[in-house]
C-alpha cells in the first residue's frame, strides 16, 4: 500500500511553498545534512488537523460535530497502519474486541456486549452490525473479511445504533466505506509487496487502481487485488487412539510446515453519472474469493505453533456484492435510494477426528459390531457448504443540514436467505450407500431472515449553540427455518441405506414488532467543544429453535445505553480528543447453548441479564509539523447481573457478577510518526502499539478460561517521491505470541495465536 505523511493541512500558497522549500535547502551547509535534512520548524499557528468527514448519522458532516461516540479511519491512516484485513483494524480500535479463527470466520463485540459468539447459522446472530458501503453484510459467525485496499474510510460508531441503521446494531456498527469515482482527475497506481514470516512461510501483494474520467459526467473507478498470507504452524505427526475398538489413527499424509495459508483475490469496479443537475446513480460490483488452508490454532500440548490433524482443513469463501445508489436533490431535502444484493458461497473442511475419543461415535455407529460388521475407523471428516443471498432496500429522505428543523425519515427492507448443508463424514461406515454412503450426521436446513421497518430522526436547534435529537425505529422481523438435522439412521432408520435423503424434521417460523427510541442533547461549548449526553436503544431480532424443549421461538433482545461525551479541538487545531462514559443494560439477552440432557442440538433461549459501564476516548496531537502522536483508550467492566442456568442439574452455569467473554478491561494503542526529508524527497518513521488486557473465552464456568493479556508493536520507515512509494515495515517486533482465541471448535482444546515477527517491503506508483 502507499503511505503518505501525517494527516495535516498547512495554510500557505504556493508562492510561501517553493520559498519555505529554498530556506530548507539553504539551511543544510554540513555533509550529513546533504544526505538527511529536517524541515525548519513551521510557525505553531500553521499546523492544523485534517477535517474528518463522516456519513456516521446518514448525512455527510464532521466528525467532530456527530455527537456520538465513533472513531474514524481515514485512507491515508489505513495505508500509514498496514491494514489489509478484519484482524488488523480490530487490533486498532480500543472500544472493539473479536475472535477470527481463520480469515472469513471474524466475529466482533463492541463495548463488552458478548454472550461469547456463534459460529452455528442456525443459532443467533450478531450483536454488531457491518456494513459495506451503504448496505448491512452482518453474517452469522462469518463477516466479510472485506480487503482494504482504495477504502476511503472505516467508522466505527460505538453503541447503540438501532434507529438509523436496524437489526444487529445493537451494540455498535463497523461501516467500511470505498473509494467513489471522480469526474475531474485521472489517476492511477500499483502497490506491490514481499514478507517473510519468523521461522514460518513467505507472503506478498500486487494491488491497483484507476479513476477514469469518461465524460465531464459519468466517471469509473476499479480496483483489483490478489495476495497471499505466509503460513507459520507445524502441521505435525500424531495419533489418536479410538477406545471402544482400539484403533490408532496416524496422520502421516497431514503433516506439512507453515501449512496456514492464505490466498485472497478480488475487484471492485464503481461507475457514477450524474443523470442531470439534480440526480446522481452510482453502480458498484464487488467481487473477492479467499482460499485457506490450514488453521490459525496450536496445541498448547505441544511445542509453539504446533498441532497435529487427521484430515483435511480447507475453506473457499467467494462472494460477488452489487449496488445501486441513486441521490436526488429535491430541493427542501435530499432522497436517496440504496439498494444492494450480496451473493456468498462458502465451503468449509476441517478436522473434527477428536470427537470420535470417547463419545458415542464408536459404540453406535463405527463399531456396532452385531449391525453395521466389524468397527471402523471413526475419525471425522467436516464438511460445510453454505450459499448466501441477501438483498436489502432503503429509501430515505434527508433535510437540508443548514435548516434550524433537521430531519431524516425513511423505510428499510432486507431479505437474508442462507441454505446450508453441514456434514459429519466417516468414511469407513455405511459403504455403497447410494445417496449418504459415509455419512454419519447432517444438518441441512434453509434460514430466512427478513425485516420490514421505517425509521426517523428530528433534530431541533434551540439556539445556535444547543440541539436536541429524538429518532424513533418501528420494525417487523419474521425468521423462518425448515430441513433435516439428525443422524440418517433416525428417525424411521435407515435411510443411510435408501435412495432418498430423510425427510425434513425441522419447520419452524418466528414473526414479532417492535420499536426502538434515541434522544440526544449537544451543547457547544466553545466553537471547537462540544458535550452531548444520549440515551439510545438497539436490538438483535429474534428467531427459531430446531427443537421445542425450551421453546420453539425466542425474542429479540434490546440493549438500552446511556452515554455522556465531549469532542473536542484544541491549541488552534493540533490537538483533537473526543471522549465518552458510558452504562449500558442488556436483559433477556439471547443465550446459545448446548445441553445433551436437554438436547443434541445447539438451542437459544432469553435468560441472560447483564450491564456493562466503562470510559473511552482517542486523541491526535501534531507535536510539530514533523512529529504525530494518536492514541486510544477504552476501559470496560461488562458482567452478568444475574445468575444463569441452562437447566441442567443444580446451581448456576454462570453467575452473576462474572465476565461477559471476550471483554478486555482495558485495550489501548498508541502511535507515533515522525516525517523527514532524505534527498529531498519525504520520509518518514513509525511505531505502533497496542495492547489488549486479559479476558475470559466463554461465558459457561464449565468451559471457561482466561485468555492472557498481550502488547504487539509495530514499525515503518520509508520515503516518497511525487510519484513513488518505498517502505520497510515490521509487525510484531517483539514476537509476541498472543492468545486470540481459546476454543474447542474442532472437539480439541485449541488456542487460535497471532502471526510471528514479520518484516516486509512494498512498492508503490501513482500517475495522473
Amino acid at each position: 500500500m502507499p503511505f503518505n505523511q501525517s494527516g495535516y493541512s498547512k495554510k500557505f500558497e504556493l508562492q510561501e511553498k517553493l520559498l519555505a522549500r529554498h530556506v530548507r535547502t539553504l539551511s543544510c551547509v554540513s555533509l550529513l545534512s546533504a544526505v538527511i535534512c529536517s524541515p525548519l520548524a513551521m510557525s505553531e499557528e500553521t499546523l492544523r488537523l485534517e477535517e474528518v468527514v463522516v456519513t456516521a448519522s446518514k448525512r455527510s458532516e464532521s466528525m467532530q460535530d456527530v455527537p456520538i461516540s465513533m472513531t474514524a479511519l481515514g485512507s491515508e491512516k489505513l495505508e500509514q497502519l498496514n491494514i489489509s484485513g478484519f484482524e488488523d483494524y480490530v487490533m486498532q480500535m480500543p472500544s472493539v474486541s473479536f475472535i477470527q479463527r481463520s480469515p472469513g470466520r471474524g466475529q466482533l463485540f463492541m463495548r463488552g456486549i458478548s454472550d461469547g459468539g456463534n459460529s452455528n447459522q442456525s443459532l443467533q446472530g450478531s450483536a454488531v452490525a457491518i456494513y459495506l458501503d451503504e448496505a448491512p453484510v452482518t453474517a452469522i459467525g462469518r463477516n466479510l473479511d472485506v480487503h482494504i485496499y482504495d477504502v476511503d474510510r472505516l467508522e466505527v460508531l460505538v453503541g447503540p445504533q438501532g434507529t438509523l441503521y436496524g437489526a444487529a446494531s445493537e451494540a455498535g456498527n463497523l461501516r467500511i466505506i470505498t473509494k467513489k469515482p471522480e469526474f475531474d482527475v485521472f489517476e492511477a497506481g500499483f502497490d506491490v509487496s514481499g514478507e517473510t514470516i519468523s521461522d514460518g512461510g513467505q507472503g506478498y501483494g500486487v494491488e491497483g487502481f484507476a479513476n477514469i474520467p469518461l465524460t465531464d459526467t459519468a466517471a469509473l473507478r476499479v480496483a483489483a487485488w490478489k495476495t497471499k498470507d505466509g503460513g507459520y504452524i507445524d502441521a505435525v505427526p500424531g495419533t489418536l487412539v479410538f477406545p471402544d475398538s482400539g484403533i490408532v489413527r496416524t496422520n502421516e499424509d497431514y503433516v506439512k510446515n507453515d501449512f496456514n495459508e492464505a490466498e485472497k483475490q478480488g475487484m471492485r469496479a464503481a461507475l457514477r453519472v450524474d443523470l442531470n443537475d439534480s440526480w446522481t446513480a452510482t453502480v458498484t460490483t464487488m467481487y473477492q474469493e479467499t482460499d485457506t488452508t490450514g488453521i490459525w490454532d496450536q496445541d498448547p500440548e505441544m511445542d509453539e505453533f504446533e498441532v497435529a490433524r487427521f484430515y483435511n482443513d480447507d475453506d473457499n469463501d467467494e462472494w460477488t456484492k452489487l449496488g445501486l445508489v441513486l441521490e436526488g436533490d429535491l430541493g427542501f431535502a435530499d432522497l436517496t435510494y440504496a439498494g444492494s444484493y450480496l451473493d456468498r458461497d462458502f465451503e468449509v473442511y476441517n478436522d473434527y477426528s477428536a470427537y470420535s475419543v470417547g463419545s458415542y461415535v464408536e459404540p453406535y455407529y463405527t463399531c456396532y459390531v452385531s449391525y453395521f460388521g466389524p468397527c471402523v475407523d471413526p475419525s471425522i471428516q467436516y464438511q460445510q457448504e453454505t450459499s448466501m443471498k441477501f438483498t436489502t432496500h432503503e429509501l430515505r429522505l434527508v433535510s437540508k443540514q443548514d435548516q434550524k428543523t433537521r430531519w431524516i425519515v425513511g423505510a428499510f427492507y432486507m431479505q437474508n436467505k442462507l441454505d446450508f448443508n453441514s456434514q459429519w463424514h466417516i468414511p469407513g461406515i455405511n459403504p455403497g450407500a447410494a445417496v449418504v454412503d459415509d455419512l454419519y450426521f447432517q444438518t441441512d436446513q434453509v434460514r430466512k431472515d427478513s425485516e420490514v421497518s421505517v425509521f426517523g430522526e428530528l433534530s431541533y436547534d434551540f439556539t445556535d449553540d444547543l440541539t436536541a435529537t429524538v429518532g424513533y425505529r418501528w420494525f417487523d422481523d419474521e425468521t423462518t427455518l425448515k430441513g433435516f438435522v439428525g443422524t440418517v439412521w433416525w428417525p424411521d432408520c435407515c435411510y443411510a441405506f435408501s435412495d432418498s435423503p430423510p425427510p425434513d424434521n425441522v419447520d419452524s417460523k418466528f414473526s414479532g414488532s417492535d420499536s426502538i427510541v434515541k434522544l440526544n442533547v449537544a451543547y457547544n461549548l466553545t466553537e471547537d467543544l462540544m458535550i452531548y449526553a444520549n440515551y439510545s436503544e438497539g436490538y438483535r431480532p429474534g428467531g427459531v429453535n430446531r427443537t421445542d424443549q425450551v421453546g420453539a421461538t425466542y425474542e429479540p433482545d434490546f440493549l438500552e445505553s446511556r452515554e455522556l461525551g465531549m469532542k473536542g479541538t484544541f491549541m488552534d487545531g493540533r490537538w483533537r480528543l473526543n471522549g465518552a462514559v458510558y452504562q449500558s443494560d442488556w436483559d433477556d439477552f439471547q443465550i446459545g447453548f448446548f445441553n445433551p440432557e436437554i438436547s443434541k442440538l445447539g438451542l437459544v433461549d432469553n435468560v441472560g441479564s447483564a450491564t456493562s459501564e466503562g470510559i473511552e476516548f482517542d486523541t491526535t496531537f501534531l507535536v510539530s509539523e514533523n512529529f504525530e502522536l494518536s492514541a486510544g483508550y477504552s476501559h470496560n467492566k461488562a458482567e452478568l447481573s444475574a445468575d444463569y442456568s441452562d437447566g441442567r442439574g443444580e446451581g448456576a452455569d454462570a453467575i452473576d457478577g462474572q465476565d461477559l467473554p471476550f471483554t478486555p478491561d482495558t485495550k489501548y494503542n498508541l502511535t507515533g510518526r515522525f516525517s523527514f526529508e532524505v534527498m529531498g524527497m519525504e520520509g518518514h518513521a513509525q511505531l505502533n502499539y497496542v495492547h489488549t488486557d486479559a479476558m475470559w473465552n466463554d461465558i459457561f464456568l464449565a468451559k471457561r478460561e482466561q485468555m492472557k493479556a498481550y502488547s504487539l508493536l509495530n514499525g515503518s520507515i520509508g520515503v516518497q517521491s511525487d510519484k513513488w512509494t518505498a517502505e520497510l515495515y515490521a509487525e510484531n517486533l517483539t514476537n509476541e505470541v498472543a492468545d486470540l482465541y481459546i476454543n474447542t471448535a474442532d472437539a480439541v482444546r485449541l488456542v487460535t495465536v497471532n502471526k510471528p515477527r514479520t518484516i516486509g517491503a512494498r512498492f508503490g506508483m501513482k500517475f495522473n
